[in-house]
């Protein structure tokens, strides 16, 4: 169980000063140390999933968007604890969007913040038409989804891939999306 800053240093073993600024700050040790083991999250404390992701990044051999991809591993699911669950679990109240304003504290790449925002919008696109069976809003969202993103929709789609990979995740959300996004761009090639 994670409880202290230097148990944080040693898990997530941040490389850059603002990884090391960020792990120092109260508030994203708060929401590391968060979490239970729970359905996809089986590891618990957010801190552990973090390191999940890093090491995918790792696995993967993701060097050219690398600090990008570690800053949105840092920070994705590390606000959860904030969203009021009396609430909708959107906007403002959506842990994606609350990750967003953390970072903008010390980041202004305007390509990770929207990312961070957007981070679980193709799993949400995909939960239509799983849950419940409509897959033609479905593919409306995850369309609108590639609209926001423009040309950034492969970085989304990495951090994706690094992001579903862990814990008890099905990967089915993840292969339904990376299809529609490929055939996306075989229609728009004339492939």
């Amino acid at each position: 169980m994670l409880s202290t800053h230097d148990q944080l240093v040693q898990l997530l073993l941040p490389e850059t000063d603002i990884e090391r600024k960020i792990i120092s700050d109260k508030e994203f040790m708060e929401g590391a140390f968060w979490g239970e083991p729970r359905q996809g999250h089986p590891e618990g404390q957010v801190g552990y999933h973090i390191r999940e992701v890093l090491d995918n990044v790792e696995k993967y051999g993701f060097s050219e968007n690398r600090e990008q991809l570690r800053f949105l591993a840092l920070l994705h699911d590390t606000f959860k604890h904030k969203v009021d669950i009396t609430k909708p679990k959107m906007g403002e109240n959506h842990h994606g969007m609350i990750a967003r304003r953390f970072a903008e504290k010390y980041i202004k790449d305007k390509v990770v913040l929207k990312l961070l925002e957007l981070h679980d919008e193709a799993y949400n696109a995909w939960q239509k038409g799983s849950r419940d069976g409509n897959w033609e809003v479905a593919k409306a969202r995850a369309e609108k989804l590639l609209v926001k993103l423009r040309d950034n929709a492969q970085l989304y789609l990495i951090f994706y891939r690094c992001d579903n990979e862990t814990g008890s995740k099905s990967q089915e959300n993840y292969l339904w999306f990376e299809k529609f996004v490929n055939e996306r761009k075989q229609n728009i090639l004339g492939i």
